[in-house]
């Protein structure tokens, strides 16, 4: 029961706002991310820490604050930018622009799919839009919420732009089928990834860093090709391909791609710091029984 009054409250607030101008609705979800970053102080004390992780006193208490502040914006606005896809579908070649297409079409000629290298920084939500813009199919690697009713129809929204959800749990398989088609499949590599990730740096401090992509990669020669999708204001976004990320031969394959892929990452965060998410814990103690890579 609990679910589904979340649901239907969750269904109502959006059906409005889809009706409200973008920025009218922009600035309520700005708002909306101020109060949770001043009614969180859990949250807000871990964006905090992880910018001192990552910056040192190269920043000041107050540019921290700041930067903190609007992350919870831009957490905000990714929320409401995944409710309004089918809005944001009307006039989405002048809404999306698109630097690096080359490189997808470049790896799709090759016939062996393509590792798309995603993070939750800015509209990560929409990394999907090239594709369907161009017509690649692709597919994206997703947790699943605790709430039915909202993860079918988050899963919904997903395929609104002809984008596959692929639950976590036992991904695998259904992932390798997706890169022997020769289609694109999104995976999210700036959290946390426990025992199963590999010990390395991040913004300078060791953490547990996924090795999926490159394992992927090595496993099917699927090209490797970090994406971001940022926003420049609601309703305007540039996405993002960087060149390929090539395997490297020896037998430190895996942790030198991985290393390569957190250093790329880390390049984006600095460029656009506020729309990463610092409120989530990335830096943690290390595991006993981490792999080595």
């Amino acid at each position: 029961m609990r679910h589904e009054c979340e649901f239907c409250a969750v269904k109502a607030l959006f059906a409005v706002l889809r009706l409200v101008p973008l920025p009218v609705s922009g600035w309520i979800f700005e708002r909306a991310g101020d109060l949770f970053y001043f009614c969180s102080p859990g949250r807000r004390k871990i964006a905090m820490d992880n910018l001192s992780i990552a910056y040192g006193d190269a920043l000041s208490a107050r540019q921290k604050r700041r930067i903190a502040r609007k992350c919870f914006q831009s957490g905000a606005l990714s929320i409401l930018e995944l409710f309004l896809i089918k809005k944001m579908k009307k006039g989405a070649s002048r809404r999306f622009t698109i630097t690096g297409e080359s490189h997808f079409e470049g790896a799709l000629s090759r016939g062996r799919g393509i590792v798309f290298v995603a993070s939750h920084l800015g509209s990560w939500e929409y990394i999907g839009y090239p594709g369907y813009l161009r017509g690649v199919p692709r597919a994206v690697i997703v947790k699943k919420l605790k709430n039915d009713y909202l993860n079918r129809t988050i899963d919904g929204l997903r395929r609104e732009i002809e984008t596959l959800p692929i639950p976590k749990v036992n991904a695998i398989r259904r992932t390798l089928s997706e890169l022997r088609r020769n289609h694109g499949v999104a995976v999210v590599i700036d959290q946390w990834a426990g025992s199963e990730g590999i010990w390395m740096n991040f913004f300078g401090r060791a953490t547990s860093t996924t090795s999926l992509p490159a394992r992927l990669a090595q496993k099917t020669g699927a090209a490797l090709i970090p994406i971001y999708c940022l926003r420049k204001k609601i309703g305007r976004y540039e996405i993002r391909a960087l060149p390929e990320v090539k395997i490297p031969d020896g037998p430190d394959w895996e942790r030198q791609t991985t290393e390569r892929l957190n250093e790329i990452l880390e390049t984006q965060i600095r460029q656009t710091p506020e729309q990463w998410s610092w409120g989530h814990k990335r830096w943690k103690p290390k595991p006993p029984a981490i792999r080595e890579g």
